[in-house]
């Protein structure tokens, strides 16, 4: 896929956020290195139009088809208290294309670090394929030009987050992300994966830390995985499943189809997003939710902290549960319609008795613009559920 087909997928890049996890390109280095290879002189040139200055560049080999730099080390211009270093790179089947991107088939990064005063960042291995790097035009104008880079695959190991400022640090084992990006069109299908975040004891508030100190665990362990797929030509977008799974408690689980998100649409909001303006909402006309999933999933726990919740208030499971159900008879009691004050209070019983999931559901008979959506919720806030046609279910698998 060359640069023509590229500009199609911009938007989508945006949309979900994949730029976020390719970032760590842009704290790279860049200056003029002595060497006689071309693709070197314009990845080193790329970096540096990235605002970058450097001080340290290891020695540049070719072996092959790999370009290997044996190290980089500098800092942002607009702040020197900013470092980065990478022990190595390496850069398979890398070319210059005829409009000054770089295509690198398979870049490899060992030792990455970006050290601030307030923060660091370390990562023990990043590698991509199927990279694209823009020029200096597309860097000057991402709104409406190539996006930072673009690629196919994306993994990043051994990630540890430092806050300075709290003393708190949060260690990831993998990021993983897969772009289905050589169909040279629509639909595009990504998926992410967050694999083992550990939120250590100190990272919650006392009570949640009083909670995990009785369920006996000194830290959380987590996860978060999705899955999406955008045709730009069409504006719909599914997401059958994005879940945070905190082990050993529970999981929230989510599922989506929107429409009218065209390539189009999408395109304007990134730009207005470049702008620091608010989304304007006539963008959104065409937006509408076809359908909307939204569990809470036990995992080994929610049980266990419902006893230990009935406990504190001194009541028994039973005498609490009825005490919850209650309570939440009373916010329904708003609902016009009975059956769903029915529907609601049932699931919520059923819930506390036997917390396995909850699972609240939109499924309107036609897709719904989300300013429709916005209109309605500020007139008659209860008038969404029909709307919507919400449901609330509990212990369904």
């Amino acid at each position: 896929m060359r640069s023509s087909e590229l500009r199609r997928h911009r938007a989508f890049l945006v949309f979900f956020f994949a730029l976020l996890f390719s970032s760590c390109l842009a704290l790279t280095a860049s200056a003029q290195i002595n060497t006689d290879n071309a693709v070197a002189k314009a990845f080193l040139q790329n970096l540096q139009d990235r605002g970058l200055t450097l001080t340290h560049v290891g020695p540049v080999t070719v072996d092959n088809d790999v370009l290997s730099i044996g190290g980089i080390e500098g800092y942002p211009n607009v702040d020197q208290t900013k470092r980065f270093k990478i022990g190595d790179l390496a850069l398979a089947q890398a070319s210059v294309e005829s409009d000054g991107r770089i295509f690198v088939g398979a870049f490899a990064a060992s030792k990455f670090e970006v050290d601030e005063p307030d923060f660091n960042f370390t990562a023990d291995k990043i590698a991509i394929t199927d990279l694209y790097l823009p020029n200096a035009n597309d860097l000057s104008n991402p709104a409406s030009n190539l996006p930072m880079s673009l690629y196919s695959t994306a993994e990043i190991m051994g990630l540890l987050f430092q806050d300075r400022s709290t003393g708190q640090s949060m260690p990831i084992e993998r990021v993983s992300i897969d772009f289905d990006v050589n169909n040279g069109g629509f639909p595009i299908i990504a998926s992410v994966q967050v694999a083992h975040i550990v939120l250590s004891r100190s990272m919650f508030a006392p009570p949640q830390q009083q909670m995990l100190d009785e369920l006996g665990l000194s830290q959380v362990d987590a996860d978060i995985d999705f899955e999406g797929e955008w045709n730009g030509d069409t504006g719909e977008v599914n997401i059958p499943s994005a879940a945070v799974v905190l082990k050993d408690l529970f999981s929230v689980q989510v599922s989506l189809k929107l429409e009218g998100l065209t390539d189009t649409v999408v395109e304007q909001i990134a730009e207005l997003a470049t702008k620091d303006n608010v989304i304007a909402l006539d963008l959104l006309q065409s937006a509408a939710i076809s359908s909307f999933n939204l569990s809470l999933v036990d995992e080994g726990s929610l049980d266990d902290m419902l006893e230990r919740q009935a406990h504190r208030h001194g009541q028994s499971r039973s005498a609490y549960t009825q005490q919850l159900t209650e309570k939440a008879e009373k916010q329904f009691a708003r609902i016009p319609d009975r059956a769903k004050q029915l529907e609601f209070t049932e699931a919520i019983y059923s819930f506390l008795q036997n917390p396995q999931s909850i699972t609240l559901s939109a499924t309107p008979k036609a897709p719904i613009s989300v300013t429709q959506i916005l209109g309605v919720s500020a007139i008659s806030p209860a008038s969404i559920i029909s709307l919507l046609g919400i449901a609330l279910q509990a212990n369904v698998n």
